[in-house]
C-alpha cells in the first residue's frame, strides 16, 4: 500500500473553516475517481504556533496509481486551497510505503 500524506499549517483564523472544506469538498473530490481510498484526516498534538497541524492521508494500491491520482486530482486540489485560503494555509505532500511487519 502507499500513502499520500499531505501536513498542513493553517492559520488559527480559518482552521474551522479548513475542517469544513476538507470534509465537504476535498476529501469527497479527491476519492472520486477511485484512485486513491480511505481519506484520514488528523490534527497534529502539540503544533499550534499561531496555527493549526493537519495531515490528511489517502490511499493507493500502487505508486502508479497515486503519480496518476496527483497529476489528474491533486493538482486541481492543491490550487483550489491556493485559492481559497491564501498564504493562510501552507503544506507539503510525502508519499510513503507501509512495510509489513513481522511481529
Amino acid at each position: 500500500m502507499i500513502i499520500c500524506n499531505t501536513t498542513y499549517h493553517v492559520d488559527c483564523t480559518v482552521s474551522g473553516e479548513f475542517i469544513d472544506w476538507m470534509n465537504e469538498c476535498y476529501l469527497p473530490q479527491a476519492t472520486s475517481n477511485g484512485l486513491v481510498s480511505h481519506p484520514r484526516l488528523m490534527r497534529l498534538m502539540g503544533h499550534n504556533e499561531g496555527g493549526a497541524c493537519f495531515a490528511v492521508q489517502l490511499e493507493a494500491t500502487s505508486l502508479k496509481n497515486l503519480q496518476q491520482w496527483n497529476q489528474e486530482v491533486g493538482k486541481a486540489l492543491h490550487q483550489a486551497i491556493i485559492d481559497r485560503f491564501g498564504d493562510k494555509v501552507a503544506g507539503f505532500t510525502t508519499f510513503m510505503e507501509e512495510i509489513p511487519l513481522k511481529c
